[in-house]
């Protein structure tokens, strides 16, 4: 029988995650946040849930963190963890799609895609996400309809034998690196539609610096295209001068 987790990161997040591990629970077998070093109270307010919660005082960032928890949800038993984010900004009561999705197209990591709710996104926002998906399609050979959205299904299998270099993995990059290193080891990838949640849920700065941490994605991308010869065929795809190969699995 299949397990299904849910895996939330959390740094500086006690006005959110705790209604979130809740609204999750009911969803998944087993619920894990993993705090990244906060100092507000985050772990002292998920006590009372039955969250399985891993303490860390030091703050590394999400990429880490994420590896870790999907180390730990391994060791628990877990055969597929969804990642949402512990700001409230990913609705647990979208878990269903995606586990559903995951049912019919279990070696896929599947993304959610806000895609189609672009207008209540912040303008600088969307215009970072729209050529991130362009860039990344372009390392991935494929187009990917939200490359940057942490709201994601990763199965265990699908993931653990991922030559993803351990530089790749810090702070913000991981979600690009797993990507382009599934792409490449060919993963299918599967997407399900949320909206965009901004307004009215995010109650704190983000922690995504835009200059600092899109630099890192950038030089991320970059070193991973030119150590492949650029990937013109990548490129030619994403620009959308040529069709991708149908049932895609391996880039070629």
């Amino acid at each position: 029988m299949n397990r299904n987790f849910a895996l939330i990161p959390a740094h500086n997040e006690a006005l959110t995650v705790k209604k979130v591990v809740e609204e999750t629970t009911n969803h998944v077998d087993r619920v894990i946040v993993i705090d990244d070093g906060s100092t507000d109270g985050t772990v002292d307010s998920l006590a009372a849930t039955s969250a399985f919660v891993i303490r860390n005082d030091k703050n590394i960032g999400k990429g880490e963190r994420l590896v870790e928890g999907f180390e730990a949800a391994k060791r628990e038993g877990a055969h597929s963890v969804i990642v949402l984010d512990a700001d409230n900004q990913h609705d647990p009561s979208d878990i269903p799609k995606f586990l559903a999705l995951h049912k019919t197209n279990p070696e896929a990591i599947i993304l959610g895609d806000r895609s189609a709710d672009m207008v209540n996104m912040p303008s600088i926002r969307r215009k970072g996400i729209k050529f991130g998906n362009f860039f990344i399609s372009w390392a991935c050979g494929e187009k990917i309809k939200d490359a940057q959205c942490g709201m994601r299904l990763y199965p265990i299998k699908s993931v653990e034998n991922l030559d993803i270099p351990v530089h790749h993995t810090r702070r913000f990059k991981y979600e690009t690196a797993v990507l382009m290193y599934a792409a490449e080891a060919g993963v299918p990838l599967g997407y399900v539609p949320i909206k965009a949640r901004y307004k009215g849920f995010v109650l704190r700065p983000s922690h995504f610096d835009p200059i600092r941490d899109f630099a890192r994605l950038f030089g991320l991308v970059t070193e991973f295209l030119l150590l492949r010869g650029l990937r013109p065929r990548g490129f030619m795809i994403a620009m959308g001068l040529i069709n991708q190969p149908k049932n895609k699995r391996k880039y070629q």
